[in-house]
């Protein structure tokens, strides 16, 4: 029975149009994120030779003013050293460029890092100012970057522009100019393997995820109802007993939802490497932790750690949260009768609870980047989640849904036979 369920499934045309969204999908996000990367070098670029237009600009005025007879020798030393300075900067500015053209990572992590601590080893404060909005990073943002650039260097990892700040959460803008502000000079776009999970982890396509297993397979139970489908009708008129059609399509509709929350990532894995190439999986990545019991920024300390540790933690998260929705949607499709109503009232209830974040709450846990990483902590002003925590809930939640179905279906089966 399950060879049938699992036949049922794959014969679906949908899944087709589905493989063709996300081949779309992940092929646009890499091509737009390759196209930022170029973009952010070249601009660091461009800032560096307007710099050195300037200074030379700066000589061409010493210049005429040695040309000057009526400067005293005293004048004439002090032009003569500005203009060794300006050379010098240029100098500085031309090897920089040099480095970003040639991604000399090694350099340009040297060079960042020379620019962090003062001459008594303390961590020199960070401001940003532009048209008239000034921002100033947290202090632990500015000792977090230092760490990753230091990180980074000893690994010999590549990263991406800018790097004189890395953006974390206990950064908090007032307004969205210093948000904007902050982004511009913090914000940088990392392509690569590695870089494409953690993205697809952390902005939100689970969504996709979601969407793809209430339509596909979370309707299976309306469907026995109301389908045409030969397989569906061949299940109804067989005589299989209730039990053993929930059961199997139970255990067919988890390894497939297990299957297809790892082929979505493998895909944008394998588009990514095509477009961008590979990417560390030592790739340093913030971490927070909670160390109070109440909620403030002074609440939480961080971590660095590999980024294949908070993938890992994903995609545990990832394949849990599809189990668990792939059951509610089959518990709601037990009892709609109609494969429509069934996805429309699984969305809409799905999309309400999961706005509700409470710990408790097993339909929260669709960020499972943020969790992974003990981000959602702070973006949702509290202390309450945690990896292990959600890993729980998400289980409890599997295994109530499971034997409610599994109860359902043997009470059908009681009063079918009651009556016969």
């Amino acid at each position: 029975m399950c060879n049938l369920f699992f036949k049922y499934f794959i014969k679906q045309k949908k899944n087709i149009l589905f493989l063709i969204i996300i081949i779309i999908i992940g092929t646009v996000i890499s091509s737009i994120s390759k196209i930022e990367n170029n973009k952010n070098k070249e601009e660091q670029i461009f800032s560096r030779e307007r710099v050195i237009d300037i200074f030379k600009q700066d000589i061409k005025e010493v210049d005429k003013d040695l040309e000057n007879d009526n400067i005293s020798d005293e004048e004439k030393t002090e032009l003569n050293n500005m203009k060794k300075r300006n050379i010098a900067n240029i100098q500085n500015y031309e090897k920089t460029i040099q480095d970003i053209k040639t991604e000399n990572w090694q350099a340009l992590y040297e060079r960042e890092l020379n620019r962090f601590l003062d001459s008594d080893g303390n961590f020199i404060s960070k401001g940003f100012s532009s048209k008239g909005i000034s921002y100033t990073a947290n202090k632990l943002t500015v000792e977090i970057t230092y760490e990753i650039l230091k990180y980074l260097k000893e690994n010999n990892i590549p990263s991406a522009h800018p790097l004189n700040i890395q953006r974390t959460e206990f950064d908090q803008p007032r307004t969205s100019e210093e948000s904007k502000l902050l982004d511009y000079y913090s914000k940088k776009t990392l392509i690569g393997t590695s870089h494409r999970l953690w993205d697809f982890f952390t902005n939100n396509l689970m969504l996709i995820y979601t969407f793809i297993i209430v339509v596909t397979f979370g309707i299976l139970f309306s469907k026995l109802e109301d389908s045409q489908n030969k397989t569906i009708r061949f299940l109804r008129t067989s005589g299989a007993s209730k039990f053993r059609i929930v059961s199997s399509g139970l255990f067919t509709g988890g390894i497939l939802t297990i299957i297809l929350g790892l082929l979505i990532p493998a895909i944008f894995f394998g588009i990514e490497f095509l477009i961008s190439g590979s990417s560390s999986f030592k790739y340093p990545i913030t971490t927070y932790i909670v160390k109070s019991d109440y909620f403030s920024l002074m609440s939480f300390g961080y971590k660095i750690v590999p980024i294949s540790d908070v993938l890992i933690k994903s995609l545990i998260l990832f394949l849990l949260y599809g189990i668990f929705i792939f059951l509610f949607t089959s518990a709601i499709s037990t009892f709609v009768k109609s494969s429509v109503k069934s996805v429309i009232l699984s969305f809409g209830l799905i999309t309400t609870l999961q706005m509700f974040n409470k710990w408790y709450n097993p339909f929260s846990y669709w960020r499972v980047g943020k969790i992974a990483d003990g981000s959602i902590n702070i973006l949702s002003k509290t202390i309450t989640y945690s990896f292990d925590k959600s890993c729980k809930i998400l289980a409890i939640g599997i295994c109530i849904l499971t034997i409610l179905l599994i109860c359902i279906a043997f009470i059908q089966d009681r009063r079918r036979n009651g009556y016969a």
